[in-house]
């Protein structure tokens, strides 16, 4: 059974949660539709897949865990190894950029877990509050879309220096109109998210450093839309994995998952998916 979702204390708060729902309205009917043959389609649990949806979108499994991982932002939590690594490409081609980038996911009763290793020579942030613009600098970013209505998902963004940034966003963007307005909700803060980062080196240093790492574990309750919390066996709701680095504070390379062919991460219709797992005991 769902436990009660918390009341998010931000101003724009009735407003946002009208908009969530009547965009999710549906979400959560049959999962079985007619075919044009009077037969049914299967479809998976969760949010709804477009027929014409483009086949080389990426997919990654997110398995269930026994209980909540221990986060030190050093990915040190033996459960990790159940998640198998994805590899980030470059944004715009979706070739090999110059450094590795690794994200794994795992979800427990109360949270989605989401790691990132980024390999680098030069580690740096200014920014050290809470919602400050760590877009502008490096960090790792989450677009995550329970409902699969890709119209309404969540930006979650952490820098080095473990600065969080998180955002509702709603997005008049299609594939048709590409260039249609976005609004960002900076005022959303998920409560009881847990965020670290751990850097091997020493940060703000050319040359200095060898890699960086960034935990997030994402309070399932949230994430409003989602049809079923937590998710069950086969629920499928759409994301994107991103990464910002600048080398040398002025150049900036731009990585993601699900290929976006642009310096552009607000294209939801470009977002893979994510299929959830509950595996039996042997």
């Amino acid at each position: 059974m769902s436990k009660p979702r918390k009341i998010m204390p931000f101003s724009s708060q009735t407003f946002l949660m009208v908009i969530i729902l009547t965009i999710c309205l549906g979400c959560q009917r049959n999962s079985a539709v007619p075919s044009d043959r009077g037969s049914t389609v299967d479809r998976p649990r969760g949010g709804m897949i477009s027929k014409t949806e483009d086949s080389s979108l990426q997919d990654i499994v997110c398995r269930r865990i026994p209980r909540n991982l221990i986060l030190s932002g050093k990915m040190d939590d033996p459960l990790w190894q159940q998640a198998e690594p994805q590899v980030l490409m470059d944004a715009v081609s979706g070739t090999k950029e110059n450094f590795t980038t690794e994200v794994r996911v795992l979800y427990s009763g109360e949270y989605l877990y989401v790691g990132f290793y980024c390999e680098d020579d030069h580690v740096w942030g200014t920014l050290r509050d809470r919602d400050d613009p760590v877009y502008r600098e490096e960090c790792v970013e989450v677009f995550v879309c329970p409902s699969g209505k890709t119209h309404q998902y969540y930006e979650i963004n952490i820098s080095p220096k473990n600065v969080l940034f998180d955002a509702c966003i709603l997005n008049g963007r299609t594939a048709d109109n590409p260039r249609n307005k976005f609004q960002g909700f900076h005022d959303f803060n998920l409560q009881d998210i847990q965020t670290r980062a751990h850097v091997e080196g020493i940060l703000d240093v050319p040359g200095e450093a060898g890699s960086w790492k960034a935990e997030y574990a994402i309070p399932l309750e949230g994430l409003w839309g989602a049809p079923h919390i937590p998710p069950e066996h086969g629920d499928v709701w759409r994301v994107n994995f991103y990464r910002i680095d600048s080398p040398d504070r002025v150049r900036v390379d731009y990585y993601s998952w699900s290929t976006v062919h642009e310096a552009n991460f607000h294209q939801p219709w470009k977002f893979g998916r994510i299929r959830f797992l509950i595996e039996e005991d042997p």
